[in-house]
């Protein structure tokens, strides 16, 4: 039976572990905070993250340092996330791969996205955009799924790399539109531009924050977005749902996480701190010149959104037949 007594000692207990919370809060972080990145120093990511980092540091009073853990599709960088306290001094910077689709790609994968990380917020997104080459015969998506239907060998479409979200959303692609299109996979997404820049291959879908630049020097074509809405950044460039062809959207995402167990004090903490960082006019300008877009979230919508993506990628992936050992 629940007595007095039991109800005495629950809520002692509880009035410690929330003078403990507390008191954690007020003293986190206490020393720097870690953004570990499944990425080489010099990309987007790693532009993202610095940027970030510097406003963070700036409100919370701490420094914050970049490590950049490439190699095993985000499991180096995770598994050196996992072994450090759980205290939100360390954070798991990744994208849609390491969170969404690498656990079903890969045949053995050493970390559980929603089981082993706390989320954070999520950070940015870039739609990706459908290109061929400019001095390519393709002047529209008609042309495009004509020529894949009445070519003998079809065409061929490149992407970043096996079970990317660009070779997932060719494939999808492919389900949507009906014609022969071939799949070359790239080791990420510069030489398979230039392919597709050289008419070596037919098109590819690449996120705007890697082509708006080729598109603007007319060296790429963009044909439609793989969005609901059309992009601030490519305006005048139609969606692949207002060309009739639904279904058929995906951007590329970042987002934060931490150890799971970590004080759901300090996850607030750093929620704050990275919202307003996202939140920062100038920092989404920046962005914006990179073809990319803030879209800070709580920890819950961003617990949410993880879990969204996984049911979504989950089928495309097994139905490609990719995998990597």
């Amino acid at each position: 039976m629940f007595d007095r007594r039991t109800a005495l000692q629950t809520a002692l207990v509880f009035t410690a572990s929330g003078w403990a919370n507390l008191s954690f809060s007020q003293h986190f972080p206490s020393r720097p905070i870690t953004l570990v990145l499944p990425f080489a120093a010099g990309g987007i990511s790693d532009t993202m993250a610095r940027l970030l980092g510097q406003h963070v540091a700036q409100q919370l009073g701490k420094p914050v340092v970049i490590e950049n853990k490439p190699g095993g599709g985000g499991q180096i960088a995770a598994s050196y996330v996992k072994q450090q306290p759980a205290d939100g001094h360390t954070m798991y910077v990744a994208g849609t791969a390491m969170f969404a689709i690498n656990q079903t790609l890969f045949r053995t994968f050493s970390y559980d996205p929603v089981k082993d990380f706390d989320p954070v917020t999520a950070l940015v997104t870039s739609p990706l955009v459908l290109v061929v080459g400019e001095n390519s015969p393709i002047k529209n998506v008609a042309d495009l799924v004509a020529l894949a239907k009445s070519k003998k060998a079809g065409l061929i479409f490149a992407s970043q790399g096996l079970g990317s979200i660009g070779h997932l959303l060719g494939e999808l692609f492919r389900s949507r539109t009906g014609g022969v299109m071939e799949h070359v996979a790239y080791k990420g997404s510069m030489a398979a531009l230039q392919d597709v820049m050289t008419d070596r291959v037919d098109f590819m879908f690449d996120p705007i924050s890697s082509t708006e630049a080729l598109i603007a020097g007319k060296k790429m074509r963009a044909l439609a977005i793989a969005a609901d809405v059309r992009a601030p950044q490519l305006p005048n460039v139609p969606t692949l749902k207002e060309l009739g062809i639904s279904g058929v959207d995906a951007g590329v995402w970042f987002g934060a996480a931490v150890r799971a167990g970590t004080p759901a004090s300090a996850v607030q903490v750093l929620n704050r701190a990275l919202v307003a960082a996202l939140n920062e006019p100038s920092i989404r300008q920046r962005f914006a010149s990179q073809g990319i877009q803030a879209i800070p979230q709580t920890p819950e919508q961003f617990k949410q959104f993880i879990r969204s993506e996984i049911f979504r990628w989950t089928p495309l992936v097994k139905a490609s037949g990719a995998s990597i050992n």
